[in-house]
């Protein structure tokens, strides 16, 4: 096989990997846009590498892509028969309408048919500038990069899954850069290599790449690092929920959970202060039935029972200890029908003629006066705050669970996905208690890469699933998405479980003799869950990611019988609030500061991201773009530098280093005179032939200084300049 047979063999082998590359940039539009044509797309781009690579004249090569361009918009977009001459004739005619359109300015109207036309073009411009790459720097580097940039960032913020691509790209672009050095290699060495050497070079280049991806398919992935955008993204360009944009709304506590998700803006107003003895969870209601979209409940009339004497608000203990009985007193700052109440509430006490009816479903106690749903000013509520019994806990197995009695609290909507039923079973497969599979949900959340946030929310679209969404989608959400998921994947674990409402415990803002003195608002309206465990009664969990809770253990086994982390919760739980409060011990300042540091970097992940990215962007158009500055940069510092014997020989020999990127290199064996008449023949004038005397009377004449100084530096900048050019 002649040379020339090999070396377009060698240049036909790196354009067909350039088409697949291509290819790669095509798959993702086609996909997104629905436009279709792959195949021939992807043909019409190796018709732009193949005349080339056979030497076909362009008043061939030319035609021939205007006459398929015709073929393939009618192929496409025309209807009826399609003759040669129907095909011209529809061709020219949307050319010609499509023109008017672009002169007037009216791109929207733009048809189908000339935008394909465009992007024929966009390809053919295209595959002209990576053969010049190819052909005059034997580099395809800054390609490859923008191809990898462009498949990742669509992999990243569109619905397109690049998960294949991305092998294929690093594979296709490895290849490419390993057989664009072998080009290099063998230009170097100005002898190109013939058919066996050929293919010993490139054989095992492509064996090994091969083999390099194929055995990654095969290795351990880790998970993201953080939750897909897309779901956030899509929510805010189609509207959440229904289609309908969501605004934020302004938190705080609202009657209807029909439709949960989207952003919510702060507000610090102050909804009521309280005086405890520590700190509560503030109970208002529960619901029961999930509706893939939020909560409602089951009944809509609700039994209203009378609470206060003789009958508790609360259910009592059946398991545990309490803390001894306690008075919260309550001063409300905004009007509502219903009170608040700490958990283990006994007893409200209201103005004098005021009485207090619970509804049965919700548990909700509304004060009435006069017969009406009546607006308290203030009010005490009598408690006793439970610790839940860990031996009971231990007991609570399936089979301890009564058959069909809390039917409701086991509701699922007969839509929800499947992969959250699998997921439940994940989390809870290997507990043997309720009490163990509900607190395996609960730190689920915390160990997954889950995130709280009020502000950067997405609502799910619609016909999606409010949980799965949350679950498999976003990780992002604030009480609602935790609670609700968690009420779900209980459910569907077999652990009945119910959605409460109410506020957290605020903000301590004094102390008295009465006890501390909470602020609660608007910002503190909050959910969380409740599980049902037998032989304990119901019990609050805290899903929510910074967030403590309601209720606490009773410890009522020997240290030997308990866990690590029973014993670590016990000893915490025993610990008395003002302690944790005390200044850190010198010894642990090194620790908490490294924490507090790395909490920070958490918080901040995409804030230090975003800035590394733009560093990095900014570092690669440097580099990318060095022979633009780089030059200027040289000029800068040569003027301002003495022009000694030192200096001018490595100011001469970066002019030499700039010519051979510039693409005219100094040929071995070849004189400094005879290249000087070569680069001012490229460039016109006398300044290569100028500084090339000077060099010479420098390095062979013996001189200490340079003669005609002030030409000598003008000549050096003005071929530096030239090769920015």
């Amino acid at each position: 096989m002649s040379q020339k047979a090999v070396d377009r063999m060698f240049l036909g082998l790196i354009y067909v990997l350039v088409v697949l590359l291509v290819r790669e940039w095509l798959l993702p539009i086609i996909e997104l846009t629905g436009t279709g044509h792959l195949a021939l797309f992807v043909i019409f781009v190796g018709l732009c590498f193949a005349f080339p690579l056979f030497g076909v004249p362009w008043w061939i090569s030319g035609p021939v892509k205007v006459i398929y361009a015709v073929w393939f918009v009618a192929h496409a977009h025309m209807e009826g028969p399609a003759t040669p001459v129907a095909m011209v004739s529809f061709f020219l005619g949307d050319l010609l309408k499509n023109a008017g359109l672009l002169v007037t300015g009216e791109l929207g109207r733009i048809t189908d048919p000339f935008r394909t036309v465009l992007f024929l073009a966009l390809l053919w411009m295209a595959a002209y500038l990576i053969q010049y790459w190819i052909n005059l720097k034997m580099s395809v580097l800054i390609f490859y990069g923008m191809t990898v940039i462009f498949i990742t960032v669509l992999d990243t913020f569109s619905p397109y899954s690049a998960d294949a691509a991305i092998l294929r790209v690093l594979v296709i672009g490895f290849l490419l850069l390993g057989l664009t050095f072998l080009a290099k290699l063998a230009d170097g060495q100005r002898k190109s290599p013939a058919l066996p050497a050929f293919l010993l070079m490139t054989i095992p280049l492509l064996v090994l790449i091969t083999a390099a991806g194929a055995v990654s398919q095969f290795l351990p992935k880790s998970e993201p690092a953080w939750p897909d955008p897309v779901p956030f993204i899509k929510s805010f360009a189609e509207g959440a929920g229904d289609g309908i944009g969501r605004e934020a709304g302004k938190i705080g506590y609202g009657e209807d959970d029909s439709a949960l998700g989207g952003p919510f803006i702060g507000d610090d107003t102050v909804v009521f202060e309280a005086t405890a003895e520590r700190g509560q969870y503030w109970k208002v209601e529960t619901k029961d039935t999930y509706t893939s979209r939020g909560w409602v409940h089951s009944s809509e009339e609700q039994e209203l029972l009378p609470v206060g004497e003789g009958r508790p608000i609360d259910e009592p203990l059946l398991a545990g200890t309490t803390r001894g009985e306690d008075t919260a007193t309550l001063s409300m700052k905004l009007d509502f029908e219903f009170i608040v109440r700490p958990y283990g509430a006994i007893s409200p006490s209201g103005p004098e003629g005021t009485e207090f009816l619970q509804e049965a479903g919700t548990e909700k106690v509304i004060p009435f006066v006069n017969n009406a749903p009546a607006v308290l000013d203030a009010y005490s509520v009598t408690y006793e705050e439970p610790a839940y019994s860990l031996t009971a806990l231990r007991g609570t197995t399936p089979d301890t669970l009564p058959q069909g009695e809390f039917a409701p609290y086991l509701q699922l909507p007969d839509g929800l996905p499947q992969r959250v039923h699998d997921l439940a079973l994940e989390i809870t497969g290997r507990e043997e208690t309720l009490y163990g599979k509900a607190r395996a949900v609960e730190q689920y959340f915390r160990q997954n890469g889950f995130v709280y946030d009020q502000t950067n929310v997405a609502s799910p679209g619609a016909g999606e699933d409010f949980t799965d969404h949350f679950l498999f989608e976003t990780k992002r959400g604030y009480c609602d998405h935790f609670s609700t998921s968690m009420v779900v994947l209980l459910r569907s674990a077999g652990v009945p479980a119910r959605w409460v409402k109410g506020f957290n415990e605020g903000e301590e803002i004094g102390r008295s003799d009465a006890g501390r003195q909470f602020e609660v608002t608007n910002n503190n309206a909050h959910s969380w869950v409740e599980a049902y465990m037998p032989g304990v009664g119901w019990m609050p969990f805290e899903p929510t990611i910074g967030f403590d809770g309601a209720g606490g253990i009773d410890y009522d086994l020997d240290l030997e019988e308990m866990t690590e982390e029973e014993t670590q919760e016990m000893e915490e739980s025993a610990e008395p609030e003002e302690t944790k409060e005390e200044e850190t011990p010198a010894a642990a300042k090194g620790d908490s500061f490294w924490k507090s540091l790395g909490d920070l970097i958490s918080k901040n992940s995409r804030a230090i991201y975003t800035v590394l990215a733009v560093l990095a962007a900014a570092a690669l158009a440097a580099f990318m773009l060095r022979d633009k500055w780089l030059p200027r940069v040289m000029v800068a510092r040569f003027r301002k530098r003495s022009l000694d014997r030192e200096s001018f020989e490595r100011a001469y020999a970066r002019l030499l280093g700039r010519l051979r990127r510039y693409g005219l290199p100094k040929e071995d064996g070849k004189t400094l005179s005879a290249y000087a008449r070569e680069v001012d023949a490229h460039f016109g004038g006398a300044d290569m032939r100028r500084l090339t005397e000077a060099y010479e009377a420098v390095v062979y004449g013996g001189r200490d200084t340079i003669r005609e100084e002030p030409a000598v530096r003008e000549s050096w900048e003005n071929l530096i300049n030239r090769t920015i050019s």
